[in-house]
This record gives structure tokens, sequence and C-alpha cells, in this order.
């Protein structure tokens, strides 16, 4: 994990056009000397350009391949589309760039340290300075909450004290040998950036687009937290704190759903679509799956034609996610939106047993998303009730950030579907050369991915997370 030098990372922002950015009595040494250009540090280097896992939708059941599409296109994703034990080795034993998130997200940590502590020299602006702090603790939480979920196990209550989460660094030390912190360790780090982070946000009283967070986005993440720490009342309770002062948006075929206009969002990050495209999804090979697409009443719910588009020749016909595209979004690629408060108020009351007060948050969603919600059968039974929360929950969030993936992991193996991926060998002609099934069961270890080679090559004490070879049936 290498220390990342702020004030090198300052260069982009006189690229930006900041005035009085230098310090006039040493040119050659660049340094921060204003609130606002930690501002635009954190919001070009940690919120447009916010690091993920690219292949989280691969690993789940909303993508399968395109038969037709040569082998030598979708190669790069096969490993993560086959959960192999070793994700960064081909076929051939080559190492492929597919376990980058780690280390992408440790730098984002990395400059977030050094923008809480560069905070304390600045005195400059205490509204503008507040809202940074708040700002680099919300962006904290999320990159740590990205990280023990894509590197740790699921939380469990009974075991987050023992089991391994992520090495927690708050400072820039260029330690070369660190182990892991506990999940437990890391779930309380989270909550303590986010609390810390609202505070200074609402200290700030400034409001500001939706690229930078805000306090609704504190408590929405909050919500999140406490859900998979099964906190219930907690989830339920942050959830609210939103729903209260946030409406819902009521879907239409033909709209630009994200958009600053709609109140629905609260947040929005990943400036650079290109990857989640359509365009690289044909390159590539993958396409929507069959098991995504039967999840929706494709009638009645207007998701299905708002979310997908056909695409295909005489051959063989797909469906993509527009979601990324802009005809749906002018701001970023992921997104935090009310509805995921109300989908988690929902589960929350379930478990709690509040069976009515999971209905009524649920149709909240439904009454905005469905052309004629009063045909959509909401059950009463409690298992069924879960069943329909995750399946909306599935339907909503499709193919942003990890939210399918994180959703598998947590949701129970009596909820957890068993997943098949098929994978097809065809050459350069388009001559079909063989296919392999692969199946990630209900109990499966590779539910967390390896840590990094090269983290484990440079560092003797990094623990690597125990995982399967997975063999074609």
């Amino acid at each position: 994990m290498k220390t990342i030098n702020l004030y090198l990372l300052l260069l982009t922002i006189i690229l930006a056009g900041c005035d009085g950015f230098l310090d006039e009595s040493s040119q050659d040494q660049i340094r921060p000397n204003k609130a606002e250009h930690l501002a635009s540090l954190v919001l070009n280097e940690c919120t447009l350009s916010h690091p993920y896992f690219y292949g989280a939708s691969h690993m789940t059941d909303d993508i399968s391949e395109n038969m037709l599409t040569p082998t030598s296109k979708k190669r790069n994703y096969k490993t993560i589309y086959t959960w192999k034990n070793e994700i960064e080795l081909d076929d051939y034993g080559a190492q492929i760039g597919t376990n980058v998130a780690w280390g992408n997200l440790y730098r984002s940590i990395a400059i977030l340290n050094d923008v809480l502590i560069s905070c304390e020299d600045i005195h400059d602006d205490e509204k503008e300075l507040a809202f940074v702090k708040g700002e680099a603790y919300f962006l904290r939480a999320l990159a740590y909450f990205d990280l023990v979920n894509l590197y740790g196990l699921p939380y469990d209550p009974e075991k987050a004290k023992e089991q391994l989460g992520v090495a927690i660094r708050l400072d820039h030390g260029v330690e070369q040998f660190y182990s892991r912190n506990s999940l437990e360790e890391c779930y309380n780090l989270i909550e303590r950036d986010l609390s810390i982070g609202k505070t200074e946000l609402e200290k700030s009283g400034l409001e500001k687009s939706l690229w930078p967070p805000s306090v609704n986005a504190c408590n929405l993440l909050m919500s999140r937290v406490k859900l998979f720490r099964q906190e219930w009342q907690a989830a339920a309770d942050y959830a609210d704190s939103v729903t209260s002062k946030v409406g819902m948006t009521k879907l239409l075929d033909s709209m630009k759903f994200v958009d600053q206009s709609n109140s629905e969002i609260i947040y929005s990050f990943v400036y650079d679509r290109r990857v989640l495209s359509i365009e690289n999804m044909e390159n590539t090979g993958f396409v929507v799956s069959e098991n995504l697409l039967s999840c929706y009443d494709q009638d009645n719910d207007i998701r299905f034609r708002s979310f997908f588009v056909m695409r295909g020749d005489s051959r063989q016909k797909y469906y993509y996610p527009r979601k990324f595209e802009s005809y749906f979004t002018s701001l970023g690629g992921f997104n935090m939106r009310v509805a995921e408060a109300w989908l988690n108020k929902a589960e929350a009351c379930v478990r709690l047993g509040d069976i009515n007060g999971a209905r009524l948050a649920v149709k909240r969603v439904v009454d905005h998303r469905y052309r004629h919600p009063a045909n959509v059968v909401i059950p009463f039974d409690d298992e069924e009730l879960l069943h329909f929360i995750f399946d909306e929950r599935r339907r909503e969030f499709c193919f942003e950030s990890h939210f399918r993936w994180y959703d598998l992991r947590r949701m129970g193996e009596e909820y957890r579907p068993e997943i098949k991926h098929v994978f097809t060998y065809v050459n350069d002609d388009e001559v079909r050369e063989g296919q392999e099934s692969y199946r990630l069961l209900k109990n499966d270890p590779n539910y967390v991915l390896p840590i990094p080679l090269q983290e484990r090559e440079n560092n003797p004490l990094i623990i690597n997370n125990d995982r399967l070879e997975k063999l074609p049936e």
C-alpha cells in the first residue's frame, strides 16, 4: 500500500483553474492554502473518480455471456465470471488487471487522510472547511465499506470481532508491512466516520449540487451499514431520517431519471461511465441475464423499459442496461437515492416482526415504479415478504455499484440462490469450440474476493481469504 503525496495530486486543481493555488513565497513546492483547493481535490479524485470493482455484476445472477462473442473479447472477465480462485491469473497463467479495486480504494483513502490532516493547517473559510471535512469523512467511510464488503466476510454479529476485515489506515505513513483489522473494527470506523462527517456537514450549513455528499447521504449510508450489521431498529430509524426529508419520484418510460432536478437523488458519483456502457458490454461479450429479466413484470413495471434496451441482429438479440447512458443520467453512474431508504426500512421491519410497517414501506417504492401499483401483490407472509423485498432491491438497483453482490453475500443461505454461469469458447471466426459451466453455491467461500497478488507478495503479514478453485462441470 503506497503513500499518496497530496501536494502532487493537487496539480490537477491547478489545471482546473483555481486562482491563488501556488504559494507565492515558494512556488517550487505546491501547497494547499485554501479550503476550496481541498474541496476540488476531493471532488475530482474521490467522488467523480470513486473506485469500484469493475466486475461486481459479472459475479452475480444479473449477467450472462453472449455465446456468439469470440473468447478473445470476453477472456479478461472470465476469471471473475467463473469465480476462479485467483482472479488475476487467466487460463494461461498470465496476470491480468482484474483485482485493482483494493489498490484504488486505498489510494482514495490515502488522499482523504491527507486532506483531513491538511485541514488542520487551513483557516480561511470555516464553513467551507467544515464541508470538506464532512465530505472526506463520508467518502472514507464509503471506501472502507466497499473494501470490507469486497475483501471481508459478510458481517456476522457473533463472529465479527474475530473475523478479518481489511487493514485500517488513518494516516499517510509508508509502512510496508501491516495486518488486517477485524470486521468489528472496520465497521466501527465506518460508523464513526459517518457520524463525524454528518456533524461537520451540518456545521457547515452549506448545500451544494448532488456531487458532494450531504447529511441525507450520511444518514442513508448509515442505514445501509446498520442493515448489514443486522441492527434492524437503527437501520429503520436512519431510513426514516431520510424519507422524512426526501420524496419519491414517479419513474416514466422516457425520462432522464438521474438528474439534478430529480429530488429523489441524494448523491451521485463515478462520472466516467464508459466501463459500464452498453458499448463496453457489447464489446466484451456480456448481456443482461434472463434470470434478471424474468424478475420484472415487463408490462407493469416501468423500470423494465426504462432500465434496459434490446440490441442484436438476426442471429440473436440481447438486453443491455441503459442506466449509464446519457438517456438515463446526466450525473454519475452510481447514485444514492431515497428508494433505498424505503427498502432498508421495509427489510428492517420484517426482521423486527412489523409486517404492516414493512408492507407500507415497500409500497412506497411500488407506487412510484409500477404503472398499476394496485395490481402488485405485496405478500403478508414474513418469508415471502422478505423475498419480495430482496427482489425489489434487485429490480431497483441492478448494475449499480456492487449492490446485488453485496445483497447476495448478506442475505443468508435460505434466501440466496445458487448461481450457474456458462462460458462458451468461440474462435475469432465465430466458430464455437466448446462450453463450460460453473456454479457459485449457496454457502460458497468465493463470496469474498482474494487479496491482490502484489499485496501478498509484498506484505508477509497480510492473510489471504480462503477460496475454492472452481472446476467446470
